[in-house]
C-alpha cells in the first residue's frame, strides 16, 4: 500500500524549531491514517552537529534534503570515508528529499541507532555499506516511500536489529550481502511491497530470525546461498505472494527452520542444495502453483503434515533424515526417484493419512521404500498399510508393476496384523477364532502365492502339495487298513506302489477322476481333501499368471 502524505506548513515554532508541519498519512482511497506535528529541521543544521561530533537527535522532526554525500562535500571529505553518526535518533521523524535519503557509508556509534516509527520520502533510501555498532538498531514501524530501499553490505554488529512492522512500498528491498554478526534479528510483521526483495549473500549470526507474519508482495524474493547462522529461523505464517521464492544454496546450519502455516503464491519455490544440520518445518502451510523444490538438498527433517501441493514438488534431496508427508493432499507429482546428484538417501518417510490424486514416483529398491516405512516410530500398523495401499495405487498409475505387487503384499501383511491386533483390543476373547483365522490367511495367501503376485511361488507350492500327497498314499497302508484299488485290470493292480501313489495324486489333486482308481479306507477322507486343494490353488495360479500376462 502506497503512503500518500499531505503536508500543511505551520508558522508555530515547535519545541527547538522555529517552524513545524502538519503531516497527514493517508491510505491510497483517501483515507486518513495518520496525523501528527513536525518540527522543521534544514539539513545544514544536522551537518553541523555531525562536524561538531555531537549526538544527532531528530525525534519527531521533518527533515529536508538529508544526505551524508551531501555532508562529505559540505565537510571536505572523500565520498568513501564514513560518517560517525553517535546515538542517533530519528524516532517518529520524516525525511523529505527529491533524491532520496542518503546514509551511505554511516557509521553508527553509542547505544542506539534509533529509525523507529519515521518516514521516508518518495525517493530512494540508501544505508549502503552502513555500519551498526550500536547495542540496538531498530526500525519498528518504519514506513518507506516508493523509492528502492538499499541496505547492501551494511554490518549489524549489535545486540538487536528491529524491523518489526517495517512498511516498504512499491520499490525493491536490498539486503544483499548484509551482514547481520550474533544479533538477534527481527522482521516480524514486516510488509515488503510488491518489488523485489533480495536478501542473497547475507550472513546471520547465532541469534534468532524471525519474519512471523511478513508479507511479501508480487515481487521475486531471494535468500539465496544466504548463511542463517546457529540460530532459529522463523517464517511462521509468512504471505510469500505471486513472485519466485528463492532459497538456493543457503546453510542453515543448527537452528530449527519454520514455515508453519505460511502461504506461497504461484511462483516456484525452490530450496535446491540447501545445507541444514536441522528440521523444516512446513506443517499446514499453503502451496500455489508453483513448484516446490529440494533437489540436492540436505536437512535431518523436511515435515509437510496437512499441506496441499497443487504442482510438481521435487524432493531429489541428498540427504534427509526423514520426510513427514502425513496428512497431506497431492494434487500431482512428487518425485523421490534417485539420481547421480541427488541419491535421495532417507531413513524415514512417513505419508499415512495422504489422499494421493497424483503420484509418487520413488522407487522401491533405490529408495529402500520397505525400511523408510517400517522404521515408523511414530505410526500405527493400521497406517503403515494404508501408506503402502498409497504406493500400491502410485505404482499401478505409473507402470512399474513390480514395485506394485511388492508394496500391495507388506499392505496385505500389515493389513492381517492390524486386524488381528483390532480384534483382540476389542475382545480377548476374540483369540479363539481371530488367531486360527489370521494363521489361515496367512498360510493361504501369503505364503502359498504372496497375495497372487508370484505365479512361480504358487506353483512352487502346487508341486509341494501334490508331492506330500503323494507320500501319504504310499504311507498310509503301511499305517492304517487302508488302500489304492483299481477298476482297470491286472496291469493297473500290478503297478509299481510309487507310481500308482504319485499318479493317484496327480488325477485326484487335478479332479481328473478317469475311474482307474479310488480309495478305500480312511484314505478317502485325504483324496477328498487333496481335490479341494488342487481346485483352490490351480484357481489361485491362474489368477496370478493372468495378472501378470494381461499387466
Amino acid at each position: 500500500m502506497s503512503i500518500v502524505t499531505h503536508i500543511n506548513k505551520l508558522d508555530t515554532p515547535f519545541e527547538d524549531c522555529l517552524h513545524s508541519v502538519e503531516l497527514v498519512l493517508v491510505d491510497p482511497f483517501g483515507r486518513k491514517k495518520e496525523k501528527t506535528v513536525l518540527g522543521v529541521v534544514a539539513a545544514e543544521a544536522v551537518y553541523r552537529k555531525l562536524q561538531a561530533g555531537e549526538s544527532i537527535n531528530l525525534d519527531r522532526r521533518f527533515v529536508v534534503d538529508f544526505s551524508l554525500d551531501a555532508y562529505r562535500e559540505y565537510a571536505g571529505l572523500s565520498l568513501d570515508d564514513h560518517v560517525e553518526l553517535k546515538d542517533f535518533s530519528a524516532d517518529g521523524a520524516y525525511f523529505e528529499t527529491e533524491n532520496g535519503t542518503n546514509f551511505r557509508l554511516a557509521k553508527f556509534t553509542g547505544d542506539h541507532a534509533q529509525f523507529s516509527n519515521c518516514v521516508f520520502g518518495d525517493g530512494p533510501m540508501t544505508f549502503y555499506h552502513a555500519k551498526f555498532e550500536v547495542g540496538k538498531a531498530d526500525f519498528q514501524n518504519c514506513r518507506m516511500g516508493s523509492g528502492d530501499a538499499n541496505f547492501q553490505y551494511a554490518e549489524f554488529m549489535t545486540q538487536s536489529t528491529n524491523f518489526d512492522g517495517i512498511h516498504f512500498d512499491t520499490g525493491d528491498v536490498q539486503f544483499i550481502s548484509a551482514k547481520f554478526g550474533k544479533s538477534k534479528v527481527s522482521f516480524r510483521g514486516a510488509n515488503f511491497g510488491e518489488g523485489v526483495v533480495d536478501f542473497h549473500y547475507s550472513t546471520f549470526g547465532d541469534g534468532n530470525l524471525t519474519f512471523d507474519k511478513a508479507v511479501f508482495g508480487g515481487g521475486a524474493v531471494s535468500f539465496k546461498r544466504v548463511d542463517f547462522g546457529h540460530g532459529k529461523v522463523d517464517f511462521k505464517r509468512v504471505h510469500f505472494g505471486n513472485g519466485d521464492i528463492d532459497f538456493s544454496e543457503a546453510d542453515f546450519k543448527s537452528g530449527k527452520i519454520i514455515f508453519r502455516s505460511s502461504v506461497f503464491g504461484d511462483g516456484n519455490v525452490l530450496f535446491d542444495q540447501v545445507i541444514s544440520e536441522s528440521d523444516f518445518i512446513f506443517d499446514n502451510a499453503e502451496f500455489g502453483s508453483g513448484k516446490l523444490s529440494f533437489f540436492g538438498a540436505v536437512a535431518s527433517k523436511l515435515s509437510f503434515q496437512l499441506c496441499q501441493f497443487n504442482n510438481y514438488v521435487d524432493l531429489r534431496v541428498n540427504k534427509v533424515r526423514k520426510i513427514d508427508l502425513s496428512y497431506t493432499i497431492v494434487r500431482d507429482i512428487i518425485d523421490m526417484m534417485p539420481t547421480e546428484k541427488s541419491p535421495v538417501l532417507m531413513e524415514e518417510m512417513n505419508f499415512s493419512g495422504m489422499r494421493n490424486l497424483g503420484n509418487l514416483y520413488i522407487d522401491w529398491r533405490e529408495n529402500k521404500v520397505l525400511s523408510l516405512i517400517m522404521s515408523q516410530a511414530d505410526s500405527t500398523i493400521r497406517q503403515k498399510s494404508e501408506q503402502f495401499l498409497v504406493l500400491k495405487e502410485s505404482y499401478n498409475a505409473t507402470g512399474r508393476y513390480a514395485d506394485e505387487d511388492k508394496a500391495y503384499v507388506w499392505y496385505k501383511r500389515l493389513e492381517l496384523k492390524a486386524d488381528l491386533k483390532h480384534a483382540l483390543e476389542r475382545d480377548p476373547n476374540n483369540a479363539i477364532w481371530a488367531y486360527p483365522t489370521t494363521f489361515s490367511k496367512w498360510l493361504l495367501f501369503d505364503k502359498i502365492g504372496l497375495y497372487a503376485t508370484e505365479p512361480v511361488r504358487v506353483l512352487f507350492s502346487v508341486t509341494v502339495v501334490y508331492t506330500l500327497f503323494s507320500l501319504l498314499y504310499l504311507v498310509l497302508p503301511l499305517m492304517a487298513d487302508t488302500y489304492i484299488d483299481t477298476a482297470g485290470g491286472e496291469v493297473l493292480a500290478n503297478m509299481n506302489p510309487i507310481a500308482k501313489s504319485f499318479y493317484y495324486s496327480a488325477i485326484t489333486f487335478l479332479t481328473i477322476g478317469y475311474g482307474e482308481f479310488y480309495p478305500v479306507g480312511i484314505m478317502r477322507v485325504f483324496a477328498s481333501i487333496e481335490g479341494y486343494i488342487g481346485v483352490f490353488l490351480m484357481g489361485y495360479f491362474s489368477v496370478a499368471f493372468l495378472r501378470k500376462v494381461l499387466r
